[in-house]
């Protein structure tokens, strides 16, 4: 299974690149690769990216979005990956999830049954946290081609999802503004 960080985005409501913003001393997109190395799970660590950051991510290998996906967001990181490094499965987490933990990573691959697994909560899909196996490379093809870009278009009944309380923390929260990465500090220090 190769593991697949998804750090193409704009980060436009962060106000700067999030993928190299420090948290504890370390970049997010390296606090979730050293949650990946940890978990001793993946077979390759590879990050998605756009070309005009791509040079600053530092001893991992970097795929840029395949020319005509460019800018198309999460399918277009996930299917160039697909494309570049074929797996029977990827694991797919955005690099703004940097309180993953190596007990959630080892969840999802313990309930993985070779159809897309996805962990959610009372209010969202947590798409970006999940196991996509590579037969979904064609589909996402044709939701690409036809600008179905949200990844809500892969879910249906052939999907597995995990409630995100199976692992205890927050683990799972996406940091979108300074005032969620604030928050989720603060809540740190109250544990």
């Amino acid at each position: 299974m190769i593991a697949i960080i998804l750090a193409g985005g704009e980060s436009r409501r962060f106000g700067s690149q999030k993928a190299f913003y420090e948290l504890d001393s370390e970049p997010f997109y390296k606090c979730v690769a050293q949650t990946l190395e940890l978990s001793g799970q993946f077979d390759k660590l590879v990050i998605s990216s756009n070309e005009a950051i791509a040079e600053r991510f530092q001893d991992y290998p970097v795929v840029i979005d395949q020319h005509h996906y460019k800018n198309r967001g999460p399918l277009a990181g996930i299917y160039s990956v697909m494309t570049a490094c074929p797996a029977d499965a990827y694991l797919v987490i955005s690099v703004d999830t940097p309180f993953i933990t190596t007990a959630a990573l080892h969840h999802l691959i313990k309930q993985y049954e070779g159809q897309l697994t996805v962990y959610r909560d009372d209010s969202q899909i947590h798409g970006t946290i999940g196991i996509y196996p590579h037969h979904l490379k064609a589909v996402i093809k044709q939701l690409l081609d036809n600008d179905k870009l949200a990844l809500r278009h892969l879910f249906n009944e052939n999907t597995d999802y995990i409630d995100v309380a199976a692992v205890p923390g927050n683990w799972y929260a996406n940091i979108n503004t300074m005032n969620e990465l604030a928050i989720m500090k603060e809540g740190e220090r109250d544990d």
